[in-house]
């Protein structure tokens, strides 16, 4: 599902696919609002590592059912997006040029220490 604007799915040298701007973005620049239905963090494994979801705390996690373009946005340490405070809104943190992939600071989220703590999640802190 479609729901980020001027963007494309392509091949990503960090992690299997990404998302690929198609036009230059400012700072600060609004790029989504992350929508979803809220679930207890702790409450599923399947949640964690099956549907695509963002923390809106350690305990607390929006999770959407579908696969949306958010959901192919991968980890960087350096990265050129950020989510507001609200942990719905999703900007560009910096200038992002034509073509170059759009990333996001996992670490940045409150993320649930069943997720941090799981083997599964250790490129987050390589």
């Amino acid at each position: 599902m479609q729901t980020i604007g001027d963007v494309r799915l392509g091949p990503s040298a960090i992690h299997g696919r990404g998302v690929f701007t198609t036009r230059p973005r400012a700072p600060g620049e609004l790029l989504t609002v992350l929508d979803g239905q809220l679930v207890p963090a702790g409450g599923s494994d399947y949640v964690l590592w099956q549907l695509e979801w963002n923390a809106v705390s350690a305990t607390l996690l929006l999770v959407r059912a579908l696969r949306t373009t958010y959901g192919f946005i991968n980890h960087a340490r350096e990265a050129n997006l950020t989510i507001d405070a609200d942990r719905r809104t999703l900007r560009s943190s910096r200038a992002v040029g034509t073509g170059e992939e759009l990333t996001l600071n996992y670490l940045d989220q409150p993320l649930p220490p069943a997720y941090l703590n799981d083997p599964r999640s250790a490129y987050l802190h390589a």
